[in-house]
């Protein structure tokens, strides 16, 4: 909250009463974050997932956010006609789109003039390539549990130099070439921690953010994301099985249930601000 308030929320510059854009909107996290942030705003999530949009509406129903409004799309064919928002926003869309050049030039188009396209992209990796470390106590087995950033190997640098290649760097990039102004990009300075026993509030999130990624998958997806990212830096098939097994997550669970499970570590926060000129060329 204290990032979004301070830092996001001046660089967005919505104006009073703004229409605004959730695209890839999920169960509604940024929308309700910004309805709280800027009750004035009139936010409008879409999302291709039913589910994620049926929660988010019920959420906003029964807690009156009339201003809020989700429904179901696709964001490679948005159905708003041009010059609609004053604002534009997403999260993790781009990274699961078939085409995230064509979503940020749909965001574009439907911006008005001056409006704003805005997208924090926070890469899918709580096996960060910053430090990262993790400690068992109370009787629990001790040892390291995650890849540190001391840890010199292939598989981590190619891990680093993937992520960078196919996730931080690009947003920019497709806001330029969708016509956008770039006016501001940004990376946060928050750090991950949670010691016991847990006395803080942002310590208890982390920890559900923590058991989230943890969770066993009903299917390859995380396998593949590492695949995929180590593959980018120049890794190979086996440098990915490494580093997919080099955190425990079933051993991160226990710790966790047991309330024992010291960590700290970074989870990057790529921001990136863009506006609609006058003209591609203003």
């Amino acid at each position: 909250m204290d990032t979004s308030e301070r830092v996001v929320l001046p660089l967005l510059d919505f104006p009073q009463n703004g229409r605004v854009l959730d695209v890839g909107c999920g169960n509604g996290g940024i929308s309700f974050l910004l309805a709280e942030l800027r009750p004035d705003l009139h936010i409008s999530g879409v999302d291709f997932e039913a589910n994620p949009v049926a929660d988010a509406a019920a959420f906003a129903e029964r807690h009156g956010l009339s201003r809020l409004h989700f429904e179901q799309g696709d964001a490679h064919q948005l159905r708003f006609a041009d010059g609609t928002f004053d604002g534009a926003v997403c999260q993790t869309v781009l990274t699961h789109v078939r085409d995230a050049p064509t979503v940020v030039r749909e965001m574009a188009r439907v911006l008005k003039v001056g409006g704003v396209f805005s997208r924090p992209n926070i890469p899918r990796a709580a096996r960060s390539p910053a430090m990262t470390m993790c400690i068992w106590r109370n009787g629990m087995k001790p040892g390291s549990v995650s890849i540190t950033a001391s840890a010199s190997c292939s598989a981590g640098a190619s891990w680093r130099w993937g992520a960078a290649m196919i996730r931080w760097g690009r947003v920019p990039l497709l806001a330029t070439q969708a016509g956008m102004d770039v006016y501001d990009v940004r990376l946060n300075d928050r750090v991950m921690h949670v010691f016991p026993p847990y006395r803080h509030e942002k310590q208890r999130n982390y920890l559900e953010l923590s058991k989230r990624y943890h969770a066993p998958a009903p299917d390859d997806r995380w396998f593949n994301l590492t695949l995929e990212t180590i593959l980018a830096g120049g890794g190979t098939e086996a440098d990915a099985r490494w580093y997919y097994a080099a955190t425990d997550s079933a051993g991160i669970l226990q710790a966790i249930e047991a309330g024992v499970l010291s960590a700290t570590g970074s989870f990057a926060l790529y921001l990136t601000f863009a506006r609609k000129p006058l003209s591609p060329s203003t």
